[in-house]
């Protein structure tokens, strides 16, 4: 692959937010490295493989009532490995409440993929 075609780092991290906001499942899966994935949520639990991941957000997809607006406060991009901290809002049945979203994405045959996802909340 020509490095000029390879997307950035913002533009995988764009995909990836917009797969969730827009709650598409194939999207999302799309986005995610292909082993090795793990997501710790904002309670501690860890969700380690891939399919468990994608079955976990299966399940939040389908819940129908919340919003998710994420700000992207920084990223920084390395030969390889590439990272993004956002601030969420996030809204469920009428309240709000804020976290930290990290991601770590690898570079896999020329595209972004997210490894790692880690969740703390704010508020």
């Amino acid at each position: 692959m020509n490095p000029k075609d390879k997307t950035s780092v913002l533009e995988a991290l764009e995909e990836h937010l917009e797969a969730i906001s827009e709650r598409d499942i194939d999207r999302f899966a799309a986005t995610l490295a292909a082993n090795d994935v793990r997501f710790v949520g904002g309670d501690g639990h860890i969700i380690e493989g891939r399919e468990n991941v994608v079955a976990a957000h299966r399940d939040w997809f389908m819940t129908e009532d919340w919003r998710f607006q994420p700000e992207i406060l920084w990223t920084r991009e390395e030969a390889g490995a590439a990272w993004a901290l956002m601030r969420v809002t996030y809204t469920e049945n009428g309240s709000a409440r804020m976290f930290l979203l990290f991601f770590l994405f690898v570079d896999e045959d020329g595209t972004w993929r997210v490894v790692y996802d880690q969740n703390t909340p704010i508020s």
